[in-house]
This record gives C-alpha cells, structure tokens and sequence, in this order.
C-alpha cells in the first residue's frame, strides 16, 4: 500500500461511478417480479387494513419493555425494530409494519416523533455488522474515533460532536447501552455483538425515559432474548487476512412455557493490515489492526405467569490482540518550514556514517546521534516510510478482559408495567504501544486500566393508547476507573532523549557510553489516578393527547452526582545508580552529571496519593415535544429539549499533576421532522432538520512540553460554545416484495461557535490559530449511504445480492488543519451475493468490503521537528465467505 494522496478525488469518482455501474447492472440484470399493479393495489388495500388493525391492537395492550413478533414474512422470524426518524434497510418484506420499543412501549415506527435509525437483525447478519465500529457506514451522522485503537478510546459521537480522546475520568457525550444497561466507561463497548435482534441510534439528548443520562445520544444494543421455540443457528467466515471466525447460538424451553434459555459463542481471528518485519521470521507474520477475539452469553427467562417475567444474562469476553499501533509514517517532511524558513540541521555528532541520511526533522534525529543508532554496515538507522510494513521492538498485544450479569424483572400490575434492571459490569485490559525503532529498545508506554460499575433502575410504564401515557423512574449508579498510565525505558533510551550536548558528553568514550546506556535503562515509572462516581437520578416522560391528531410529550430528569479522583506518580524501578557505577567506570563528574541529567529531564518526581476537591452537582435535563397527524400516513413533530453532561476533575500531565475542574456541558437541542408513507406504502420517506448546541463543551488541547523540546503535554478544558445544525433524510423504497432499496443521507455543519485555539502546524516557533466558525475535525459535512437488497426465487433455493456505498464528502483529520490531514471524498463500496433455501434454513454467501478498493486515510498528523508525517490506512479491499445455518 503506497501514498495515493494526490490521486483520491480521482479514485473516489471513479468509484462513485462504478458503484453506480454495479447497481443499475445489477438492476438490469434480474429479472422482475412478475407483479400486476392490480395484484399490488389489492395487497396494499390488505395491508392498510392490517395496519388499522395493528395500531387499534397495540393501543389496547399493556405495556412491555420488548417488542412483539408481527408476522411479516420469511425475512422476519423475530420482531423487528425499525427507524422513527431514519428507515435503514429493515427486515420486514415489503410493506409490512414493524413494531418499536425505543420510548419502552410498543409502537409502529412510523408514530413514533422521535430521531432514530435502527438496523434489524437480518441486515446485521447480512452485512456482518458486530461493533460498532461498523455502524457509520450505515448511519451517516454517527462518528467513532479511529478503529482498532484500544479500549481506552472508544469514544462515539453524533452530529459531530461529543468524541473525545483517551480519558479515564470523563463520561461519554453518546451513551453505549446493551439490553437496557448503559456502560459508563465506554470502553466496556470494545466487543463483538452477535444474536443481535437490533442496534438503535437515538439522536439528541436522552435521559428522560432511560437509564444514565447522555446529552447528545444513544446507540442502543439490543441482543435476541431466550425463545419458548427450539432454535439453532451456526456461521462460519473464511478470507482475506487469514479470516476464520465464527458463531454459535441455540434457544429453547427448559421447563414447558417458564423457562427458556438462549446461549451464544463467538471465536472471531483476522490479521491486520500492518506486518511487523522485526518480529515475522520466514513465512509467519506479526500483524497489527487484528481482530483475535472470544466471547459468550447466556440467558435465561422465567414466566411463571403472563404478567411476571425475568431475564438474566451473562456474557465474558477475552481478547488478545495486537491494536495498539501500526501507522504508516509517509514522509520525514521538507526542508524548509511553511513560511520558507530552512529547518534547523542536525549533523552527526562524533561519527561519520555511511550512506545517504537526512540533516532534519525526524529522521535527522537518528543522523545526529548516528553514533549510537546505526546499522552493522555503518549506515544510519533510518525507519521505513510509506508503506504498511512497520518496525516495533518493543509493542505488545492489548489483553481485554471483561464480563458482566444483569436481570430485567417485567411485573404487570393494574394495567402498568413494573421494570427493575440491575447489573454489574467489570473490565480491565493492559497495552503496551511501543516505537517504530526497529532493533533499538527506547520506551514503551501503554495503559493498565480495570474498570468497574454497578447499576439499578426502576420504573413504572403506564398502557398504552390513552389520552394520557406515561412513564417514570429512578437509576442509581456506582463506578470506578482506577488507571495507571505506565512508562518504561530500554538501553537506547538514554541516547534518543539526551540533548546534542548530553549526547556528546556521554559519547566520547566507554564509561560515557556505558552511563548512557544505563540512564534510563529498566526506569519504569506510573501515572495513576482513581475516578469513581455516584449518581442519583430520577426522570418521568408523558405523552398527552390534547387533541384527536396533536399530541404533546414533555419530560424531565433530575441528576446529583459525587465525584471523586486522587492521583500519584510511582517511580516503581528507579534504574541502576548512576553515581556509583558512574565511579566504578572511572567515568568524569561532566558525564555523571549528564547521565543524571537525561534521567531527570525525563522522569516527572513521584508523589503518593493526592485527592483532587470533589465534586458534588445537580443537574436536571428536560424535553417537550409536539406531534402532528396531518393524514394516516404523515406524521409532523418537533422537540425542544437540553441535556447535560457533568464535569469531571482532571490532572494534567505535567510534572506536578496541576488539578482543574472541567465544567458539565449542556446541550440545546431542536428537532423538526416528518414522516411519511407514500404511494400505496411503497415509499417510507423520513426528513429531520436539526440546531444543537453546546455550552462548555469539553475538549482536549495540546501544547508544547516546555521541559522536553520536542515532546508534547495535553490537558482539557471548556469551549464556551460549539454546534452543529442540518438536515438528516432516509428513505425506503420496495417495489415489490422481493426488492428494498434504501438511501440514509446528512448534511452537517459542526462548528465551533466561539474561540478555541489549535497549534498552527508546520512552523519553527509554537503558535496558535482561532478555530471559531471551522468545522469541527473528523466530521465531513456530508454524508450519504445507499444500496439495496434484492431476493429471486431459484426452484427452491433463495438468491439474493446485496449493495451498500457509503460516501464522506472532504474533512480535515486533525485538529491544526495540516493541508497533509486533510482527507478528501471517497466512497467504501461494500457487495455481497447469496444462496440458499427458500425457508433460509441456510445460505452460502460472499461479502466483499471496499469493492473498488478506495485508498483512504482514518488517522493523519503532520511533521514537525520530532515526527513524521503519519497516517492510518482504512481497510482495503476484502472478501469473505460465509456459511449460515438455522435450524
């Protein structure tokens, strides 16, 4: 893989044309289905008429916090939730209605007045969608931080806004919650999600229906809960970079109608893209970006009656995988700064190389001190640029651990629905991320991190269908992130961190060289720090009928939290005596005192434990919303409602740990929707117009190190204001039942609405630059995804071929605006074709990602006079087969 840089405006029309090319091909190709528009005018007159039915139906039943079985068809063997606001590539054959739960009620999705896009089971299988790193492709306004990171940065983000970097104290803007529990460390969602009946995106503010509350949105993971009705399924995938994964589930009764189980296994292994040369020996490689990955669940649901039922899970997930690096450096940068001054020169210092070797920036570190970091042949150690093999000594695999357990109690009383959920969540995982030094051993830094929280709500649930509905309940929650930021040193150390004049000292001779081995040699040294959290909230949502087609919604939550979070600096080995061995070396006071003077400028002073001031908050969120059924099948809303975020307590990473409070953001949020089902129900069509904004939105900044040139300290802090606003549509056309073609676009504006400053890159001197009113990094403004599904009869087999594009208009990658971060459009082309039994009981199936392998970059900085250009190449083009079975 080389640098396509200038060619991606040219490679992502071409496949933009090409995707077009494929779809009308594919389109041509099939044949239709013979269906008389007779024949259609008479189904759809059936299916309104079933409609009516459904919704008088559903109006009359009690409440339940899972959705029902509709039968639609083949495509549907469980129930199905589907978009409110956004409509992506739902099970059901075409015109079926589909029955949600995202208000904790059963409704049709299209009464629903709320933005959501839910992908059903059937689509998750098809595409093999199982983290959420998968969803953007499939929900243009949901953004994550670069995948196959670590856990640590899990970290979504809706509309543009809420993703932060790595951050041990901070919450999370988007929650992640899995069958009703929200994980409060987001790093708890580094999973593979398989027996999926459904993943939810809720866009805007959430918290006054639900668990912790999220002042931005939600992605709600929903698995397939134990079955009264035998089943089995298995699937297995083989393909490019040595796939083989697979996955396992079964359900049933195993005590008549009260008790059923169901149980799921995962075994999930694929190289990465990134080769390792310093540890692969002959035909094995080391790969990094990998997927290595194993996991289970079980369940249990007891119904000793129809109106009592409790479901208990549990689930284990164990990785080993190597993640946490593998970036391809590009370029060492030019000679000169951007205003055309020349970078400084580094010669070599006491050694004359062989070979050609740069005088600057990056590589000219190793040429200065050639003397140390050479090759056996005498030429200069120069790392290998522009390409996915990377050389690491020093990096290990991310080991993951995690498990939890919950219960769901459902209690039917009076007409009302009783729910408790309470659960408790561990994690803890281990990265160490090393260098691209090749041969030499200089520093490894990481994460030991282990999380806990436990959880319980309550809430009531009014019936349904009344003039005036309703719910309330109470969540508590208890958390801990305890972290330990490691850093430890190996015997080429001392000589990478040594200033020209230390180097120099402590190079000219054996004792010299020996103190400068030994300077930082076996040093390890920890950061740590101990966040915990108690919240109490209590929230109630109603909807009221004012009028026969106006219905009012308002809501509210009140939060109060404590939070606590104390740090120490450990100096756990403190390396070899320096003055003492220093005097068995016969070396001289300059050179003891340099050696000593490379360890200090390195290691920040240790310290035990600090408590940072607590903080103790209030918070309340609310909404109000008012909806409009203009006719049957066209339903107006809008919603006005702010969400909160707390503060947290935040230690920089300068020497002396400076405590700062971060302050809560609060989101104001608008929505303004439609939806609408048109020409016979053929077309479901879904707009929503949104102007969110944030105040104190927090945010990471980044400056010059003023103990370490070169080296870099980060921290947090407040914008005053930041926003975004635009217009979200989706759309669902079936024609007939055998065909679905689906469109999901966004136009986004995420701005930052006052001053925020950023380093101005690609200069001698630090500076800075203004970022008010340019669009916040990562986001492109737009976004579009597209494809469709299309099933034909063979005898009694089922073909189908499936076909998604996902295109991101141009975004800067980085927050200084480096012309070199800025990634221009491309489209990610994804096709898969499929054979099997017409009751899929099983198919054979092939999926090719990136089908006219677009080269784009997920990660991108710049150089400066210590790195080098850098990226991280998306996937390229990929394919895997598949076997499904369900019995």
């Amino acid at each position: 893989m080389t640098n396509q840089k200038g060619r991606a405006p040219l490679r992502a029309s071409k496949a933009l044309l090409y995707a077009g090319v494929a779809a009308i091909g594919a389109l041509t190709a099939m044949p239709a289905q013979a269906q008389t528009a007779a024949e259609l005018q008479a189904e759809n007159q059936k299916l309104r008429s079933e409609l009516e039915e459904l919704r008088r139906r559903l109006g009359e039943q009690q409440t339940a916090p899972a959705p029902v079985a509709i039968a639609s068809g083949p495509e549907t063997p469980i129930a199905t939730t589907v978009a409110a606001v956004a409509i992506v590539s739902p099970d059901p054959v075409g015109g079926d209605d589909i029955v949600v739960s995202a208000r904790n009620r059963q409704e049709l999705a299209q009464d629903v007045p709320l933005p959501v896009t839910v992908l059903g089971g059937e689509t998750l299988e098809r595409d093999d969608i199982k983290s959420i790193w998968d969803l953007p492709a499939r929900v243009p306004n949901l953004q994550l931080n670069n995948p196959g990171e670590n856990a640590r940065k899990v970290s979504p983000s809706i509309r543009g806004l809420g993703r932060g970097s790595a951050n041990d104290s901070m919450e999370q803007s988007v929650a992640v919650i899995v069958d009703g529990v929200t994980l409060y460390y987001s790093g708890q969602a580094w999973a593979d999600y398989v027996d999926l009946d459904r993943i939810e995106v809720l866009n805007g503010p959430q918290g006054t229906l639900l668990g912790k509350n999220s002042s931005l949105g939600a992605i709600n993971i929903v698995t397939r809960a134990p079955s009264f009705t035998p089943q089995q399924s298995f699937e297995i995938f083989a393909g490019d970079l040595s796939t083989l994964s697979g996955k396992f589930s079964a359900a049933g009764p195993l005590i008549g109608d009260t008790l059923a189980y169901r149980v799921n296994f995962v075994a999930d292994r694929t190289n990465g893209i990134y080769t390792n040369t310093y540890q692969s020996m002959g035909h094995a490689k080391e790969t990094w970006r990998e997927t290595n990955r194993l996991a289970g669940r079980a369940q249990l649901l007891w119904k000793p009656s129809d109106a009592l039922s409790v479901r208990v899970i549990a689930d284990k997930l164990r990785s080993d995988e190597r993640v946490n690096t593998g970036n391809t450096l590009i370029s060492n940068g030019p000679a000169t700064y951007a205003d055309g001054t020349p970078r400084p020169l580094t010669p070599p210092i006491a050694y004359t190389p062989t070979g050609s070797y740069a005088t600057y920036g990056y590589l000219g570190r190793f040429a200065q001190k050639s003397a140390w970091f050479h090759n056996s042949d005498g030429t200069v150690y120069q790392p290998p640029l522009n390409t996915t093999d990377i050389a690491n000594s020093e990096a290990r695999p991310q080991v993951t651990n995690q498990w939890g357990v919950q219960s769901t109690v459902d209690w039917q009383v009076a007409g009302h629905t009783l729910t408790s959920i309470t659960a408790y969540r561990y994690q803890d995982f281990d990265i160490k991320n090393g260098g691209q030094f090749g041969q030499f051993y200089i520093s490894n830094s990481g994460q030991q991190l282990w999380n806990r929280q436990f959880s319980q709500e309550l809430r009531i649930t009014s019936p349904g269908g009344k003039v005036f509905d309703y719910q309330a309940g109470i969540y508590y929650l208890n958390a801990r992130v305890y972290s330990d930021d490691p850093s430890y040193y190996g015997q080429d150390a001392g000589a990478w961190y040594a200033t020209a004049g230390q180097f120099n000292t402590l190079i000219a001779n054996a004792a010299g060289r020996m103190l400068l081995q030994k300077s930082l040699d076996g040093v390890y040294n920890s950061r740590v720090t101990d966040a915990r959290v108690q919240s109490l909230a209590a929230y109630a949502q109603a909807d009221w009928r004012v009028l026969p087609k106006t219905t009012l919604t308002f809501g509210v939550r009140q939060t109060h939290e404590k939070k606590t979070n104390r740090v120490s600096h450990e100096l756990d080995r403190p390396g070899e005596n320096l003055s003492v061995l220093g005097a068995t070396l016969g070396a001289t006071t300059a050179q003891i005192a340099a050696a000593q003077a490379v360890r200090d400028g390195q290691i920040d002073p240790a310290f035990a434990w600090r408590d940072g001031d607590p903080i103790e908050a209030d918070l309340t969120a609310y909404n109000v919303g008012l909806s409009y059924d203009l006719t049957d099948d066209v339903l107006l809303y809008s919603s006005f409602g702010k969400g909160v975020k707390s503060g947290f307590i935040f230690f920089a990473t300068d020497e002396t740990a400076t405590e700062s409070h971060i302050k809560p953001e609060q989101t104001y949020d608008i929505e303004l929707g439609a939806k609408a089902t048109l020409f016979d129900r053929l077309l479901q069509l879904n707009v929503n117009a949104y102007r969110t904004r944030i105040h104190n939105y927090q945010a990471s900044w980044q400056r010059d190190d003023p103990r370490r040139p070169g080296s870099f300290i980060s921290g947090w802090g407040n914008v005053e204001r930041i926003g975004a606003k635009g217009v979200e549509l989706q759309a669902l056309f079936r024609p007939t039942r055998n065909w679905s073609i689906d469109f999901a676009g966004a136009y986004n504006l995420a701005r930052y609405e006052t001053q925020w400053l950023a380093q101005t890159p690609e200069i001698a001197a630090t500076q800075f630059f203004d970022l008010k009113g340019e669009q916040v990094s990562g986001v492109p403004k737009l976004t579009l995804s597209y494809g469709f599904n299309y099933s034909l009869p063979l005898g009694s087999y089922l073909a189908r071929v499936t076909f998604n594009n996902a295109y991101r208009s141009g975004y800067y990658l980085a927050d200084n605006h480096a012309p070199f971060t800025y990634q221009d459009a491309y489209n990610v082309t994804n096709l898969g074709v499929g054979i099997g039994a017409e009751d899929r009981s099983w198919e054979l199936s092939a999926l090719v990602r990136n089908l006219f392998d677009a080269e784009y970059y997920t990660s991108a900085s710049t150089w400066s006079n210590s790195a080098a250009q850098s990226v991280t190449w998306g996937m390229p083009r990929t394919l895997v087969f598949s076997f499904r079975s369900r019995l």
